[in-house]
């Protein structure tokens, strides 16, 4: 019996997100982020990171160096930090519209995973254009 070839799994671009994020986030507690670390932080298997990081690094978001430390190129930092930040801005206007703190991160994160770019900056325009500052 022949073997079917595998076709290589292609992880969303809201979980490669989640985890630019995480780099960027361990980044600033850890001196060398592996990918060990971001399992951990995330509670993911180090397999499901292992595989989002091969996408990654075709993608050219990521880069492994030495003792298998996680770089972010220009393109994943630009990625990460712009996910980041809708993340905060999408919080600050929920808390501001009387959300409690907490209820506020776990819905702007759900916000976040499915706005597109485009979408979010022509958000943020009109409510900057209308007014309403989330900062």
């Amino acid at each position: 019996m022949e073997k079917k070839a595998k076709t290589p799994r292609v992880i969303s671009d809201t979980t490669l997100d989640r985890y630019l994020g995480a780099i960027l986030a361990l980044r600033q507690r850890i001196p060398i982020v592996r990918s060990v670390d971001v399992a951990n932080h995330l509670g993911n298997s180090k397999a499901c990171v292992s595989m989002a990081l091969k996408q990654m690094t075709v993608q050219q978001l990521v880069e492994v160096g030495p003792h298998g430390a996680l770089l972010l190129t220009e393109a994943g930092e630009r990625r990460a930090t712009g996910h980041r930040d809708s993340c905060r801005y999408f919080q600050r206007l929920l808390v501001q519209s009387g959300v409690p703190e907490q209820e506020a991160h776990t819905e702007a994160a759900a916000i976040t995973r499915v706005i597109s770019r485009p979408s979010f900056e022509a958000l943020q325009g009109y409510l900057t254009r209308m007014g309403i500052d989330a900062e």
